[in-house]
């Protein structure tokens, strides 16, 4: 049986959050995390990438949402002995969808998943830089020197 368009996977690119929703659709990619100006003062020198996913699914009450699943790993700067470390992501969000800020608020409310306003195109990979930093902690410190 052939795959619907919108079940293959897609390169990055912008996309309708509802859309995506609606036909369970896919989009996967790598962020390299040294080209991102949006991470550089978060993040140690080195190399690091990301994995993303992000599906077009529904949350636990059927309404449309976004699973954002980032993996991999990102150079930090230890906090207690200012060395460079190796800190590993691996995060999964479901994102609810909302047409407003109104909608928004009354999601949250009665939601324990995340919402997301959806009222314009997305680019995954500000998506995914989003996840991200607020996956990071914000005084990382290795694992060996608490």
């Amino acid at each position: 049986m052939a795959a619907r368009p919108s079940q293959q996977r897609k390169a990055p690119g912008t996309f309708d959050a509802f859309k995506l929703a609606r036909e369970r659709g896919l989009m996967e990619g790598v962020l390299d995390v040294e080209a991102s100006d949006r991470l550089a003062d978060r993040l140690a020198e080195g190399p690091g990438s990301i994995r993303w996913r992000i599906e077009g699914t529904v949350d636990s009450a059927g309404r449309p949402a976004l699973a954002i699943v980032i993996e991999g790993s990102v150079p930090l700067e230890c906090q207690r002995t200012l060395e460079t470390f190796e800190y590993p992501v691996a995060q999964r969000t479901i994102a609810v969808l909302a047409k407003n800020e109104s909608e928004a608020d009354a999601l949250d409310a009665g939601s324990d998943d995340e919402v997301l306003v959806a009222d314009h195109i997305f680019d995954p990979v500000v998506l995914v830089e989003d996840e991200l930093l607020l996956t990071l902690p914000y005084a990382p410190m290795r694992p060996d020197s608490v």
